[in-house]
């Protein structure tokens, strides 16, 4: 009984210094989400404007180079997204140790 009593005062002392934490995981989950999002939309209009390059070229040569140009942009722009992610986790991270250690001191 001691000890229930013991682990509810913990729990209770401790939720209002867990807030910020708590925010701050949804915060950078919504971050990472959104960058995934914007870069799923970048690599697509990459994707559409290579088609519309190729449908658009007049002959063979012209056929090949705007495939060779548009799997480099999708390329390029997979990348771009994936950079993005990746700062966007280690930003999110680094936001949620700054909060933890913030509501160890108080």
């Amino acid at each position: 009984m001691k000890q229930l009593l013991i682990c509810l005062a913990a729990a209770l002392l401790a939720a209002p210094a867990m807030a910020g934490v708590h925010s701050e995981i949804r915060e950078g989950a919504r971050e990472v989400r959104q960058a995934k999002v914007d870069g799923a939309r970048e690599v697509m209009a990459e994707r559409r404007e290579a088609a519309r390059d190729y449908y658009n070229a007049d002959n063979a040569w012209e056929r090949r180079q705007a495939i060779r140009e548009g799997a480099r942009e999708v390329r390029a722009a997979k990348r771009k997204a994936e950079r993005e992610v990746r700062s966007e986790r280690r930003e999110a991270r680094r936001e949620i140790r700054r909060e933890i250690v913030k509501s160890r001191w108080d």
